[in-house]
């Protein structure tokens, strides 16, 4: 079974099996508490399953982008999670989860504050699954976007509010499964610390 962590809005956690089917998905859209809701909704989230921790073979992170804070909970417990049972981790793009069974380019577009939107465009490929990512993930200003609209730069836009673990899951598994080599299990922040130590 796969166990996929995202705390890049609220925080979101789903026990998937081998082919991506979700057996079990727990989640929260409060963006202000996911230290504390991280562990019960993986124990949640297990016992929907049926499964004990022993019974995961992946850990699936969600890496955003996202603010600081709220990301670095989630991928902190997925990484912890597998370390502890010397499981491997798929560290995958969060926007990968809207990006699934495209027909067309789009333009995955989430709140990034401040007034900006975080972008990843994609193209369809040729398996179906997930799609690929072309460039980087990168800021636009609203005054580049407003939020009624539907495309931006000739693709179509997917407005993506929350991050469904499960589709996470099934978009690792898709990147696995045609040997693309995965991102770094590093957080996307797509700004510079508002905090540095001075040299």
């Amino acid at each position: 079974m796969i166990l996929a962590i995202d705390s890049s809005a609220g925080t979101a956690v789903a026990v998937a099996d081998q082919e991506g089917t979700c057996v079990a998905r727990a989640q929260t859209e409060d963006r202000r508490s996911h230290a504390e809701a991280i562990g019960p909704l993986i124990s949640e989230a297990l016992e929907q399953a049926g499964a004990d921790p022993s019974d995961i073979t992946a850990v699936v992170m969600g890496v955003g982008p996202g603010p600081f804070t709220g990301l670095r909970v989630g991928m902190a417990a997925a990484q912890s999670f597998a370390w502890v049972r010397s499981t491997p981790v798929w560290p995958v793009r969060s926007h990968d989860a809207a990006a699934l069974n495209l027909t067309g380019e789009v333009a995955v577009v989430s709140d990034a504050r401040r007034g900006e939107w975080a972008m990843t465009r994609y193209r369809p490929h040729p398996d179906g699954a997930v799609g690929v990512a072309v460039g980087p993930t990168r800021l636009l200003a609203t005054a580049e976007l407003d939020a009624s609209e539907t495309h931006v730069e000739g693709a179509r836009i997917i407005w993506l509010e929350s991050v469904d673990p499960a589709a996470l899951a099934v978009a690792a598994l898709a990147l696995h499964a045609r040997g693309e080599q995965l991102l770094p299990a590093r957080p996307i922040y797509l700004r510079e610390p508002d905090v540095t130590m001075p040299q």
